[in-house]
């Protein structure tokens, strides 16, 4: 059966909830990434050991998110969704707490992965088992909106302003406390599902049908899942490479120091376009549609990297940014397309498995092609190849007339 896309509007309580869903994901996700870098040499200086070394956190934060997700997805159901995000938010005030009066590289290490775990709680799963419950026929929209990386385009300028000024130990300390707040205001924000019959929303009721083995064939036995997870860690790899290469192929290209960096905050801060505007192409054209567009306008600004040079490259920045950033409102949406509320978080934890390897190793890989070749040219010619792939993949999915039966 085809399905057909309503815009309804949503609820009071919806869009509470929604908003409380937004307050965990920039806190957990903005926080998280949005600080690393700029603390890193504060880190290295506290912590007395070398950059290298330092920056293990981040690995820590990202492996601790997947691991988490995949790990905790399938059991969503077993608890409230609620008291998991609020559990997440408590995670991190916990880490920033110790990471402000710790000098130990042990606890610095477990510190972020409880924040990498924090952020797999309430910035990834709950939102997503939140969002299906409330606004089950505009998920693209609503995930965009707690998906707008306020925090993360914010957060590095913020700390730079602060770092020098209060310090180190302090500045953690105020993350913490912001985490501590929190937690009243999403007890206060979030509630769990609609009511039966309740301002015209659909009420949610669990499945027990979905849990364990079933569940997992049924997932693990659709062309969708596979489609979208493969296609999705792609474009996270992809991503990768630019966030982590894109400073030095600037330099390479006749930018300043200065400037070159530049181009990552401009790819950050086009995100505040392109997520919403990715949102709503999903609830417009579905999610498939909004990922083909999506991923071949990538392969497009791929190759123009290497025929642009100095001012330009600036705008290409903009653009991936715009395209590349609404990645986890997009991949949340796909999925609870054909997912519904009840196995929509076991999917995102069993996507996360087969994301997380693409998404870990084309940044090392692009590297070590530069290196044996002395250019970006074969690495960002392969990343053009793979996001058209991923592009023909999602295409292939949006032609499939009809989504799988619910389970």
């Amino acid at each position: 059966m085809v399905r057909t896309i309503s815009h309804s509007g949503w609820s009071p309580t919806a869009i509470k909830t929604v908003f409380g869903c937004f307050l965990a994901n920039n806190a957990v996700m903005g926080i998280a990434f949005g600080s690393f870098g700029p603390l890193l040499i504060a880190n290295e200086a506290h912590l007395g050991v070398g950059r290298g070394t330092a920056a293990i956190g981040m690995s820590l934060i990202s492996i601790a998110a997947a691991l988490v997700a995949a790990v905790t997805g399938g059991m969503m159901q077993r608890f409230r969704a609620r008291d998991a995000m609020v559990g997440g938010v408590v995670l991190n005030a916990i880490a920033y707490f110790t990471l402000a009066f710790t000098d130990s590289y042990t606890l610095f290490l477990f510190s972020y992965t409880l924040v990498g775990a924090g952020a797999a709680l309430s910035g990834i799963l709950t939102p997503l088992t939140l969002v299906s419950r409330w606004a089950p026929q505009q998920r693209g929209k609503a995930l965009s909106a707690v998906n707008i990386p306020v925090v993360m385009f914010a957060c590095p300028f913020l700390v730079g302003i602060a770092l020098p000024e209060i310090g180190r130990p302090a500045l953690l300390v105020i993350f913490a406390c912001i985490f501590v707040v929190l937690v009243p205001l999403l007890l206060l924000l979030v509630k769990e599902r609609p009511a039966p019959n309740a301002d015209g929303v659909l009420p949610f009721a669990p499945a027990v049908a979905n849990d364990g083995e079933p569940a997992r064939q049924h997932i693990l036995g659709t062309a969708p899942f596979w489609l979208i997870s493969l296609g999705v860690g792609i474009l996270a790899g992809c991503g990768m490479v630019f966030v982590v290469h894109i400073a030095p192929f600037g330099g390479m290209r006749g930018l300043s120091a200065v400037t070159a960096t530049a181009l990552l905050s401009i790819y950050a801060g086009a995100g505040l376009i392109g997520t919403p505007f990715f949102g709503w192409a999903a609830d417009r054209f579905r999610p498939a549609n909004a990922l083909v567009m999506c991923s071949g306008i990538q392969a497009l600004l791929w190759l123009m990297l290497l025929m642009v040079e100095g001012p330009m490259l600036l705008v290409v920045a903009a653009l991936m940014g715009v395209c590349s950033t609404p990645l986890v409102a997009l991949h949340g949406a796909a999925l609870s397309f054909y997912f519904d509320a009840a196995t929509v978080a076991r999917a995102m934890g069993y996507s996360y498995i087969f994301k997380l390897p693409m998404a870990f190793a084309l940044a090392p890989a692009a590297g070590a092609l530069f290196e044996m070749t002395g250019d970006y040219r074969l690495p960002f010619l392969i990343c053009s190849a793979l996001t058209t792939g991923a592009a023909l993949g999602f295409l292939g999915l949006a032609m499939r007339r009809s989504r799988p039966a619910r389970s």
